[in-house]
This record gives structure tokens, sequence and C-alpha cells, in this order.
């Protein structure tokens, strides 16, 4: 029987990582933002909200604003977009990106956490919670907040991957399976949400109108997955759930996999929206 790892999301407890962790993981947001695929995925689920009638949008868990900064350069949308994150670090990449993007007078961040949020009631038109619920303590307790402050008729989107299938070769299939379950239970509170989703809405006072469903796969080469080794793997090692030298020894294969076009890794990512 596989052991059973103690889970302590990194993402969940990002005010505690070190500097260099966090700034490893603001750089993973932004590339996870400019990459064409993902991109698609999150341009597919917004068509689905009516943002050209909006003129507040709630941006759950913002990280850097990848999410905030799209949506207020959408065309038709007219509002404002407000994004709120546990990270200051995140917050002051957030502000400073939107600057940059010329869309800083459409979009205000500010700190805070999606388990209680500091709005009242039907604040919003549509909330989006890109990449958070797999994160977070409580997925319901997010949900039902997300809810409480979008009016009556308002869009819930949420989006996330499906963690349990992530999914990387590796010539050890010991190694590979140990390693695939340390980086969970180092970066996912909750791995199997999106699972879970079309149980949890309606107890939040949401009904699902729609899904999109997306594999995200890398063979031979890779930048996206191969990110997401480099950025995470480093947190197993200091863990403590794999010795550091296993830990490296899979990096370094996944490394030269991407050089020398052998690469495959895979993951499932799913979108639900909701209406209030």
């Amino acid at each position: 029987m596989a052991p059973q790892l103690q889970v302590r999301d990194a993402m969940q407890f990002v005010n505690e990582q070190d500097a260099a962790t966090r700034e490893r993981f603001i750089e993973r947001l932004e590339l996870r933002g400019r990459d064409p695929t993902f991109v698609g995925y999150r341009d597919a689920y917004l068509e689905l909200i009516d943002l050209p009638r909006a003129t507040a949008a709630l941006d759950l868990g913002c990280g850097t604003g990848v999410v905030a900064r799209a949506i207020a350069a959408r065309g038709g949308f007219a509002g404002t977009v407000t994004g709120i994150d546990l990270s200051d670090d995140f917050i002051a990449a957030a502000e400073s990106l939107a600057a940059d993007d010329g869309v800083g007078d459409r979009v205000q961040f500010a700190v805070g956490d999606a388990h209680a949020l500091d709005f009242p009631a039907a604040s919003f038109d549509a909330a989006v919670a890109n990449t958070l619920v797999s994160h977070v303590r409580d997925p319901l307790a997010v949900l039902a907040e997300a809810a409480r402050v979008v009016r009556p008729g308002g869009f819930v989107a949420v989006f996330d991957g499906d963690y349990a299938s992530l999914t990387f070769d590796c010539s050890n299939p010991s190694l590979g399976e140990r390693m695939e379950l340390a980086l969970r239970s180092t970066i996912m509170s909750s791995p199997r949400i999106m699972r879970e989703l079309p149980r949890l809405l309606p107890q939040a006072g949401l009904c699902l109108a729609a899904t999109q469903a997306h594999v995200y796969a890398e063979a031979g080469s890779s930048t996206f997955m191969l990110s997401l080794a480099e950025t995470y793997a480093p947190l197993v090692a200091t863990t403590s759930q794999l010795p550091a030298a296993d830990v490296d020894a899979w990096l370094a294969a996944q490394r030269r996999s991407a050089a020398d076009g052998t690469f495959f890794a895979a993951c499932n990512y799913y979108a639900y929206i909701a209406r209030r």
C-alpha cells in the first residue's frame, strides 16, 4: 500500500515560503498566463460569461492578476475587476503588471481570504476562481462565498486541474509514482476537487450551466510541464517526503527527456460555469 503523505499545500501557505520560492511562484503564474494552450482554456470559459454586460467582476485567488488583466482587456467589457489573494507579493506583482499592461485603471487588487470575503452580498456580476479551489482548505466555503457576493443571475466560473490525473513519464516507475504522490501532497490540498464540483456547486447555492474539459499533454518536448516540475520538485525535497537525491534524479530525468525529445507529461483540466 502506498504511504499516506501529509498534505501541506505550498500555495495555501504561500506567505510561509521563502522569498526565492515566492518569486518562482510568480514566474510560474506568469508563464502559465502566457502559455497559448492555457490562454485558450481561459478564453473558452470566459466566453461563456456575459462579461459585456458585467459592471463588476471578481477574481478570487488572483495570484499575479493574470485573469483580472485578461477580463479587463476583453473587447466589450467596460466594467471593473477586483482581484484578491492571500499573498502581499502576488498583489504587488499584480498591481505592477496591470499598470504595465495598460489596464491599471480598470482593475484593483487587495489582500484577502476567499473563505471570508470582505464584500457585501450581490456586489459582483461575475466571479472567477482560476486554479484556486485545488489549494484552499475548504472549497465549499469558498464556493458559498462566491455565490454570496454574486448577484442573483450572475456567474461563477471555476477552472482548475484534476491533479489526481497529473503524471510524468519516468523510466523508474516506482520513483515516478512516489514523486507524483509527493508533488500532489506538496502543492494541492484537493487534487480531486474538480470531480466533486458537480456535487458541491448546488450545496453552495449555484446551478451548473456548462462544463468544459481539456487534456494538457506534452510529448517529445516541453515548456509548460517542465516548468511545473522545476518550480515544485525542489519543494518536495524540503518536505522530506522523498530523499533529496531521489528528487534530484527525477528532475534531472525530466530535463534530459525534454532536451532529447522523449518527454511526456499530462493533466486534465476542467471549467465549470455556474449561475447564482
